[in-house]
Order: structure tokens, then sequence, then C-alpha cells
């Protein structure tokens, strides 16, 4: 008889316990880093730093009219880096990006549609 999830479960959270790993049930947890923030030179609000860093470009020009560096500073180079370190499988991580997977598809439905229409293009439909 097979093994049921839960029994599996505990047989995972014992074995991860005798090696010292996870919490004490044995569960294996992720720290999560917490997101990378920056302070406002001006005014001192914290903003989280983004790839794009659009919140933060908006907020120095509509209420300093200034530039992002001028109110805070180092946080293109932390862009940067985030940016060339690509989170969640984005373009940035080596795979396609969401324009490029949808002209891919985009692509393939036409090489489809085409081969169906001249596939059946020949054939003649009807009463013999």
């Amino acid at each position: 008889m097979p093994e049921s999830n839960a029994a599996a479960k505990r047989r995972t959270f014992k074995a991860n316990r005798a090696a010292g790993l996870g919490d004490e049930s044995g569960r294996l947890t992720r720290v999560k880093e917490p997101p990378k923030m920056s302070k406002c030179t001006v005014c001192q609000l914290e903003l989280k730093i983004t790839k794009t860093n659009t919140e933060l470009t908006a907020h120095a020009t509509s209420k300093h009219g200034s530039t992002l560096d001028a109110c805070f500073p180092g946080a293109s180079a932390v862009a940067a880096e985030l940016a060339a370190g690509g989170k969640k499988g984005g373009g940035s991580a080596g795979g396609p990006t969401k324009k490029q997977q949808k002209a891919k598809n985009a692509d393939d439905l036409d090489d489809l549609l085409s081969a169906g229409l001249s596939a059946g293009a020949g054939k003649k439909r009807g009463k013999k």
C-alpha cells in the first residue's frame, strides 16, 4: 500500500531533524532577505529600491524637483545590481522576457494556422 502524504512529510521531517536541518520540527524554512530601502536626503521618506526606480524617480521630480541621485544617492547603483541579479526568472535571468515569449507564441500560432490551412486546402469535403 502506498505511503500517504502525511507519512512522507513525517519521514522527511524526521530525517531533517536527524541531520540538524530546519527548525525544531524538521521543516526547512527559507529566510527571505528584506528589500533594499533608501531614505530621501531632503524629506527623510524611506522608499524601496527596485530595478527601475520608478517610485524614487517620481518622488524626486515631483516632490523636490531634483534628480534621483540628488535625493537618493547610491540608489541607481543598487538598482543596477538588482537588474543584473535577475530575481523571479524575468528576462535578466537568462530566459526570454514576456515580450519575447508573446512574440514566439504568436509566431507559433501563425505557423500552426498556416500549416492547417495548407494541409486542408487540397481536400474537398462534401457528397461523393
